[in-house]
């Protein structure tokens, strides 16, 4: 199924593509600081490679049902499996997202302001 995150005005809303129109799927809420306004098309989102593999970018949304969290990187998205997080990971919020070789994730806040990584979250 196709859906893409709107941000405007402040409000982020969900849309999936049924019958050739998007349509709410009925979350509309208060967009979190840190997500720029846009159209955000993360049915192309391809999922995360969890051997030896890192990823920095903005976190923009964690979707409950399907158990994914999605990652902007550079211009393309990137999905990421939720039970792989200690705890939910803080949307909005540049992060590099480490992968080791036992495919354990490592989640590490970065200061966009000096581009430097903060710590581990």
């Amino acid at each position: 199924m196709k859906r893409r995150l709107l941000v405007m005005n402040g409000q982020k809303i969900l849309q999936n593509f049924n019958d050739n129109e998007w349509r709410t799927t009925g979350l509309i809420k208060k967009a979190e600081e840190g997500i720029k306004p846009g159209i955000y098309n993360i049915y192309l989102a391809k999922m995360a490679v969890t051997n030896n593999k890192g990823y920095e970018g903005l976190l923009l949304f964690i979707d409950k049902q399907e158990g994914l969290v999605y990652q902007q990187v550079n211009k393309e998205f990137i999905s990421h499996k939720l039970e792989l997080f200690n705890s939910p990971p803080p949307i909005g919020k540049n992060v590099s997202i480490q992968y080791d070789a036992q495919e354990k994730l490592n989640l590490i806040k970065i200061d966009t302001a000096s581009n430097k990584r903060m710590h581990k979250i």
